[in-house]
């Protein structure tokens, strides 16, 4: 069970989706947080990461999310687009396989050209139908240049 829920905890903070020009953001070296709790499960540490955006990457998509081929490769289905300018809102179904677990999440991100901050909400499933409710925070915020 506990490998299952940092499948489902990675699942989370990988979600992806095609950048839009309609989240842009600055480029430069970016630093993310998020801190995930699943419902039954021990407490996860939070993660960190420090990701580097070129000019032609500065969108928010590109630090939530891997690369729409690797959404192909596993199979997921993705939504998203602006609540408002400034508010990112995405939704996220991916089927699980022999080695992760599927997840269907969704998130309402609010940003700026220069940070970001939000709130996700997923339930993860394994290949035998048991299934795990969860919550993330995320955040992230231009720290310099790369």
């Amino acid at each position: 069970m506990k490998l299952f829920a940092v499948l489902a905890m990675a699942a989370v903070s990988l979600t992806a989706g095609a950048a839009g020009a309609q989240t842009a953001i600055q480029a430069g070296l970016w630093e993310t947080n998020d801190k995930t709790t699943m419902e039954g499960v021990q407490p996860m540490p939070a993660t960190s990461r420090k990701v580097c955006l070129k000019a032609n990457e500065a969108q928010l998509e590109r630090l939530l999310f891997p690369s729409p081929e690797e959404m192909a490769q596993h199979g997921c289905k993705y939504e998203g687009g602006l609540k408002q300018p400034g508010v990112l809102q995405s939704s996220l179904s991916c089927p699980p396989n022999n080695e992760v677990a599927g997840v269907d999440a969704k998130a309402e991100i609010t940003f700026s050209p220069t940070s970001y901050q939000g709130l996700g909400q997923v339930i993860a499933r394994d290949k035998s139908g048991t299934t795990l409710k969860g919550s993330s925070t995320l955040s992230g915020k231009r720290v310099g240049d790369c």
